[in-house]
């Protein structure tokens, strides 16, 4: 960078410039921190985009909130101003592409990008989103265009290399024009230097305070191995049912989620108990915690979630009933179900509903109280996450997703009828039992002199007896 001349127009610039350089970082700083503080819950949002493979989600879940905040500080104290622009300028551009390819094809976003805590967006509107991003994209290009600014380093670096101009009476001398323009040349020649190794050490930097972040993010984001139970993991959530059973639901719902407690009302829960009785189906409940933002910080999705695999802990019985209690109904005919925007409900009265399900163990109680399953709940949200599930309640049957697109309204008839289809499949895919049938044989009459052969027993001679049907007791 050359000196700039100096004019009333480019001060002004500089100041205008000074404004948008504060506002640009205040907005990144702002991104940065509301990611920091979960880094599972911002790797479940890029995911959300079902654009990117698993490895590149997780990298831009743990890289981003460090570079973000790395590129605002830099925006704030002014240095390298025109590269934190471009950076920012080019992360803006690709978030543009990634909102508008997920409103393209309807997807539901969890977007937690500026204060937010993240979860399933309730519509597949990205207005705001664009029209914030765009106006980012317009304050980084000014920065790019002018990045030389009031009260930044890189303004204090050019300062300090400046040479004085001469006076009139100092430019009448030729001798002294000359010093002039020389003292100039090397002036810009070590203003390049300086800027140069300033630019690549902060690059330098940069990168190494994104890889340490990353790196960070990433052991804060690992669910422990220990957090899974013997009725419940992070990657099939409690089982219940007849594990030999053929057909496989997994069910994806958030306590505090009210279209899963329409579902639930509907005759899901009967529909699933009775099929789960016959020994038909079998089932794997995933409780995740995609809510607790709509409970004014009592965190009541999570808690709920937390209690369900303390009563798990107990029995997959005692799981179902205290389930079928939380999406249910009191005497009164109201929802155990707390309404959205309310503080939830409190932990005494989890241990009551569990009471409620026939658990009196102490161990139950102090499980709630003392949040012991938390792991086990941010470990199966985020292995939903990671099967792409970003809308609850979601339904598989036998691997097959019923409702996709961010759509939550599966219902008990479509539910019944892919649990058919797989029944039907898995009957025609099974092996057919082999039957030993006598094969006829025709006698000849025997002549007075051929004599019949002795018969021998196999299991005297040690011939195995052919074996192709099955025990009429053998049982899957």
């Amino acid at each position: 960078m050359r000196f700039p001349a100096l004019s009333t127009r480019r001060d002004r610039l500089s100041v205008a410039g000074l404004v948008i350089r504060v506002l640009l970082a205040a907005l990144w700083m702002w991104g940065a921190l509301a990611k920091i503080g979960d880094p599972r819950r911002f790797v479940q949002v890029v995911r959300s985009y079902d654009a990117t493979p698993e490895w590149l989600s997780r990298t831009i879940g743990y890289a981003l909130p460090a570079l973000a905040l790395v590129l605002a500080l830099l925006l704030l104290i002014g240095l390298v101003t025109r590269y934190a622009a471009i950076v920012s300028a080019v992360l803006l551009a690709l978030f543009l592409l990634l909102t508008l390819q997920a409103a393209a094809r309807g997807l539901d976003v969890w977007c937690d990008c500026f204060g937010g805590e993240g979860g399933p967006s309730t519509s597949t509107s990205y207005t705001l989103d664009i029209l914030r991003a765009l106006g980012m994209l317009a304050l980084s290009a000014f920065l790019i265009r002018w990045p030389l600014t009031r009260g930044s380093i890189d303004k204090a670096i050019i300062d300090s290399e400046r040479v004085p101009e001469l006076s009139l009476k100092q430019r009448r001398s030729e001798k002294n024009i000359r010093r002039y323009r020389a003292a100039v040349t090397a002036a810009e020649a070590e203003l390049r230097y300086k800027q140069r190794y300033t630019a690549a050490g902060t690059l330098a930097v940069l990168l190494l305070i994104t890889i340490i972040g990353a790196g960070v993010q990433g052991s804060r984001a690992t669910v422990s191995s220990e957090a899974d139970t013997t009725n419940a993991s992070s990657s099939t959530g409690v089982r219940v049912g007849n594990q030999q059973a053929p057909v496989l639901v997994d069910v994806y719902e958030d306590f505090g989620c009210p279209d899963c407690n329409t579902v639930q009302q509907s005759g899901l829960a009967k529909d699933l108990a009775d099929k789960v009785k016959a020994t038909t189906i079998k089932v794997n409940y995933h409780m995740v915690s995609f809510l607790d933002s709509e409970f004014n910080g009592n965190d009541y999705s999570s808690r709920a979630a937390n209690a369900g695999y303390c009563a798990a802990d107990q029995s997959p019985e005692a799981f179902a009933k205290f389930h079928d209690i939380l999406f249910g109904k009191n005497t009164a005919g109201q929802n155990n179900q707390p309404a959205a925007g309310s503080a939830g409900k409190p932990d005494s009265q989890l241990i009551a509903w569990g009471k409620e399900a026939g658990i009196t163990s102490a161990d139950f109680s102090t499980c709630v109280t003392s949040n012991q399953h938390k792991e086990l709940v941010a470990g199966v949200t985020d292995a939903a996450s990671k099967r792409g599930v970003s809308s609850i309640p979601t339904v598989f049957v036998d691997g097959r997703r019923l409702n996709d697109n961010g759509d939550t309204s599966v219902t008990v008839a479509e539910v019944d009828s892919a649990i058919k289809s797989a029944l039907a499949k898995a009957k025609s895919t099974a092996a057919p039992s082999p039957t030993a049938t006598p094969s006829p044989t025709s006698r000849a009459p025997s002549s007075p002199a051929t004599s019949p052969r002795p018969t021998v027993s196999p299991s005297r001679t040690g011939v195995p007896v052919p074996t192709g049907s099955a025990s009429p007791t053998s049982s899957n």
